[in-house]
């Protein structure tokens, strides 16, 4: 890669982040119209490209997400054109955003947790 294309690229992407803030609203409420529950929002913040579906269960450990509901919604997901689910590839997101209300869901899950080990 050239210089010039690595500087046209760095551009590009501060474009792309400019117009996500820009609209962050209209992105939140498009993907709400899929991730309609806490859990799918939860399951949504998890998709990184990193995290395999196992991993997406494994870190909502505070609430008992059966594996089909990780599929079903990926499914969703995939047939909305909102990621790309490759088979034996981590999911990822085809507009790198999660609002910020949904990743809080998971501090409240990490607050109650504390709470109830400190209780027992």
């Amino acid at each position: 890669m050239s210089k010039k294309e690595s500087e046209e690229l760095k551009e590009l992407r501060k474009i792309s982040k400019i117009l996500t803030v820009a609209n962050a609203t209209s992105l939140e409420k498009e993907i709400s119209k899929f991730a309609t529950t806490n859990r799918r929002k939860m399951i949504w913040v998890l998709i990184d490209g990193a995290n395999m579906p196992q991993d997406i269960m494994d870190k909502i450990h505070t609430t008992k997400v059966r594996r089909r509901t990780v599929y079903d919604f990926l499914e969703v997901l995939e047939q909305a054109k909102l990621i790309e689910n490759t088979k034996g590839k981590p999911p990822s997101k085809l507009i790198d955003f999660n609002p910020v209300s949904w990743i809080e869901l998971f501090k409240g899950k990490d607050h109650v947790e504390k709470d109830a080990k400190r209780k027992s």
